[in-house]
């Protein structure tokens, strides 16, 4: 996008860079952008000849930056009450759906205190499921319906650069060795696998086989499948008005602060930059659903590798890593240098600095609660 700084006509939405995703998709994500009764799009106006009346105010030039911080702020309320819906889920309907599902018969338990769950294995995971399922889905029509964005907009769907899906997901495996690393040599006598379960909350001693992999399935494929949607869908094309790489960051920084954990922190906002990456390189949010799936197959695929009780694990486990970083770095390099359309992002250059404009974000009402709920908890369960 141009600088705005010297023009004397502006019109945000005309000059935004449509051409680096499909022609179908452009055309709906520029026809919402252009309603003007629509309070979450950027299509802001102005001639710097003209003046405004503003009552009490008298003749005003109009900003580009007050109508940036208007619109970021719009989206910002959205977004953080989606956020508070996931928090409110996750912490709090637990206690009263858990409660409920005792009350009825069934053999599992939970303590206001704590986050974990007790009693039958079956219960767990079926308890467990739900919570998930809900504290994503909601959030997800929530935003939906608030933003109004047409299928067309709210979801990339045309694998328009196909050679950047191999890149997208090479980086996805480049990446995941790389978080697993600390880990891994961190605490020479807990596994990945005893660190995947124990933190989960809730009880899985328990557990049959059938219930590890009902949940595994679950949690690896439906709710990478959720969480996408959730942070690539309508959040990310509302957020891309501003810039791609702006709303890449933005998405990242919202899916890691819901982890509510430090140490996850930086893998997941990684991930998150891959996932948005990718989708944007490809044209299509499956890339993005690849992306999350593999690294969490990654993850676990070094859990299954440490279970190995000969002497040599760490060696096996070792090459692995080592192998799938080298081929994935590898293809990494040969699609960038193949690739010729590299033109994936749209940039955005206005008045105001990416930081002004995640301010806009920050401050407006209840962002600066939530992310302090969410660096809250994140320090609880640090100390505890």
């Amino acid at each position: 996008m141009t600088d705005f700084a010297n023009r004397e006509i502006v019109d945000v939405a005309e000059e935004f860079n449509y051409d680096t995703q499909s022609e179908i998709y452009s055309m709906h994500f520029k026809k919402w952008r252009k309603n003007k009764n629509n309070p979450y799009a950027f299509n802001f106006e102005m001639n710097r000849k003209e003046s405004v009346y503003i009552e009490s105010k008298g003749f005003r030039v109009q900003k580009i930056t007050d109508a940036e911080s208007e619109i970021l702020g719009n989206i910002a309320r959205v977004i953080s009450i989606g956020m508070l819906i996931w928090i409110f889920i996750d912490m709090f309907l637990s206690k009263l759906v858990i409660p409920l599902f005792h009350y009825l018969g069934m053999d599992i338990q939970t303590f206001f205190y704590s986050k974990s769950f007790h009693g039958g294995g079956i219960e767990i995971v079926t308890a467990m499921i739900i919570i998930s399922i809900l504290k994503t889905v909601i959030p997800i029509i929530y935003l939906n319906k608030k933003m109004r964005l047409p299928d067309d907009v709210r979801f990339m769907k045309t694998l328009n650069r196909q050679n950047n899906l191999i890149m997208a997901i090479a980086l996805s495996v480049a990446a995941s060795t790389v978080i697993c690393l600390p880990n891994i040599y961190k605490d020479s006598n807990a596994t990945q696998l005893y660190r995947y379960f124990s933190s989960l909350e809730a009880d899985t001693a328990a557990w049959g086989q059938t219930e590890y992999i009902v949940y595994i399935i679950f949690d690896i494929i439906i709710m990478s499948v959720l969480v996408e949607t959730l942070f690539r869908g309508s959040m990310f094309a509302a957020l891309r008005q501003f810039g791609d790489w702006f709303a890449i960051l933005i998405t990242a920084v919202v899916s890691g602060l819901l982890v509510q954990d430090v140490k996850e922190f930086p893998a997941f906002v990684l991930i998150s930059v891959i996932a948005g990456m990718g989708m944007l390189m490809t044209g299509s949010i499956y890339t993005a659903f690849f992306v999350r799936i593999i690294f969490k197959m990654y993850r676990f695929t070094i859990a299954i590798l440490e279970t190995d009780p000969s002497p040599y694990m760490d060696i096996g486990r070792n090459a692995f890593m080592f192998t799938a970083f080298v081929i994935s770095v590898g293809a990494a390099l040969i699609v960038h240098f193949a690739e010729r359309d590299r033109n994936w992002s749209a940039d955005y250059i206005s008045e105001s600095t990416g930081l002004m404009r995640a301010f806009y974000m920050f401050k407006a009402y209840p962002c600066p609660i939530v992310v302090c709920l969410c660096l809250l908890a994140a320090g609880l369960d640090l100390v505890m």
